[in-house]
């Protein structure tokens, strides 16, 4: 729809155009097929050719829109408890405009703090109980690890004693040894000289015998004999000692070695016994992670109380709706006790000091337009007043159906005249020239092979034909740039077609008279820009 409008005016005023066109064109041949017949002077007007400046400008069309518009709702739903502001009333920014009943949103936020409270109990309780098992298996390592030591120490002296009580042991058999050699000795020694003392005796009683000796001599030898037979009975008894002494000493270096042997073997059952307790109350702080988890997961259930009861407090916070903006209320939906939903607008603000005139021009205009531009604003619902402001935005994107841009005009309003939605008018100059000769549009005329020519006429109330050179137009008028001088008089309405060199009368301005078509035709009545909205005037 809207792009039929947008094409649908040009082409309606096109073809209202040309039927004009042809409807003057019959009117004026009718009336030059009747002036030949009578052969009189065709009247023209005429205007002098003046300077002036020559102001081209792109016009648009455009809606005014408040820079910042709020649909204020709640974002829970509920009974309306508070609600004041009308329509026109001005607020400030974070003015309370509405309040939702907050009765189940209390309840639901007092039931979250019981979980919390609930919750942080329960952590309180498990951080306790891990403690003291803690502590306790702590405790008991540390215990076990010290009676390990103690086994070890124990077990080194016990390697340490055997060693010596072996040695001592082993030293006295060695003496005992000793001593068993020493009295074999002196047996042997008694022997050999009871061995002596007989073979003496014997020889003192053979040679008594034979009577070369005294029976004393006899009876000496006897006596040294009974002597050392009584020795050799001595060295014999002390071997028998030394023999029994040897076996005692023998027997308490097997008793020591099987003794020692013992006493390590127990040793280093204890020092074993000890490793594995220790390891047995290592193996108990295996549940420290099954603790921990189990304190994440109470922690866990801590943070997302908190959490649900961040979001309650939140939910009942979202009962009282402020202001956003500063701003004036332009619509009002709801009244107080009515039902409010999430999404459903209960109150309209707008920002009204200042405004925006949107609008749109062609993408062809996109190089003469440019932000911080200054474009004069009309406006329908406020005749006679004109304003101006600055382009702010200018959108680098074309719309690729209409092919045209859009742009914002700030608008200063601070007396609130202005109001949105209001229809506006834009016009922006590009650019300005001063001409030092400027007819009216209806002076030139254009032929079939697109020569401009200007009608002059002079002192003598004669036509001129000139060719020209046209510059810049706007809608009152052409530069001549070439061909028509200051101050001379150009035909801009005639009845007939004029040739070079006709005499002509000039008329005063007729709503009648025509401008000569029979061979040319005259340019388009603007060459100003104007855009129509794509949507109809409000």
């Amino acid at each position: 729809m809207k792009k039929t409008l947008l094409w649908g005016i040009p082409a309606a005023a096109v073809i209202a155009l040309v039927i004009w066109r042809f409807l003057l064109l019959h009117e004026s041949n009718s009336k030059v097929a009747g002036q030949r017949g009578g052969g009189s002077a065709a009247e023209v007007q005429v205007m002098p050719a003046s300077g002036r400046p020559i102001t081209q400008t792109i016009q648009g069309v455009g809606d005014i829109e408040s820079p910042q518009k709020v649909e204020v709702s709640p974002k829970s739903a509920g009974r309306i408890d508070y609600l004041a502001a009308r329509e026109g009333d001005v607020v400030t920014s974070g003015e309370l405009l509405l309040k939702i009943d907050p009765s189940d949103l209390q309840g639901a936020m007092l039931q979250q703090q019981a979980n919390l409270a609930e919750s942080r109990a329960r952590l309180a309780q498990a951080k306790l109980t891990q403690n003291s098992n803690s502590v306790g298996v702590r405790s008991q390592i540390q215990l076990q690890k010290a009676a390990l030591r103690s086994a070890k120490a124990n077990y080194a002296l016990t390697q340490q004693n055997y060693k010596a009580e072996v040695e001592a042991a082993q030293a006295q058999a060695t003496t005992a040894q000793s001593g068993v050699a020493n009295a074999q000795a002196s047996l042997d020694k008694e022997n050999a000289t009871l061995k002596n003392t007989q073979l003496t005796y014997d020889r003192t009683l053979n040679l008594f015998k034979q009577n070369f000796i005294a029976s004393q001599d006899v009876d000496n030898a006897k006596t040294a004999l009974e002597v050392e037979k009584g020795s050799v009975a001595v060295a014999v008894s002390q071997l028998q000692g030394a023999n029994a002494q040897l076996k005692v000493q023998q027997d308490n270096l097997s008793i020591a070695k099987s003794k020692g042997l013992a006493d390590i073997a127990a040793a280093k059952a204890t020092v074993a016994e000890a490793n594995a307790n220790v390891l047995l109350a290592q193996a108990n702080k295996s549940a420290r992670p099954a603790y921990q988890e189990n304190l994440n997961a109470l922690q866990s259930e801590v943070n997302s109380a908190v959490a649900q009861l961040a979001q309650a407090q939140s939910r009942l916070a979202d009962t009282m709706i402020y202001s956003p903006i500063a701003g004036t209320v332009t619509a009002r939906k709801a009244d107080p006790g009515d039902l409010a939903t999430p999404g459903s607008p209960v109150l309209e603000v707008q920002y009204l000091d200042w405004l925006y005139v949107t609008s749109t021009l062609p993408i062809d205009a996109s190089t003469q337009i440019h932000a911080g531009q200054t474009a004069n604003i009309t406006i329908d619902g406020l005749p006679g007043r004109s304003y101006t402001g600055p382009i702010t935005n200018i959108n680098p994107a074309a719309d690729p159906q209409s092919r045209q841009f859009g742009i914002k005009v700030r608008l200063d309003n601070p007396t609130h005249l202005v109001r949105p939605g209001m229809y506006g008018r834009v016009s922006i100059v590009t650019s300005q020239v001063q001409a030092s000769v400027v007819v009216p549009r209806e002076a030139v005329l254009t032929s079939n092979s697109g020569a401009t020519t200007v009608t002059v006429v002079d002192k003598d109330n004669v036509a001129h034909v000139r060719k020209v050179t046209l510059g810049p137009s706007d809608d009152k008028g052409v530069q001549i740039t070439s061909g028509v001088q200051p101050g001379e008089s150009v035909v801009v309405l005639t009845y007939n077609a004029l040739k070079d060199g006709q005499k002509v009368k000039i008329s005063a301005p007729s709503s009648k008279a025509v401008s000569p078509t029979t061979s040319q035709s005259e340019p388009p009545p603007t060459v100003n820009i104007r855009v129509s909205r794509t949507k109809q005037k409000p």
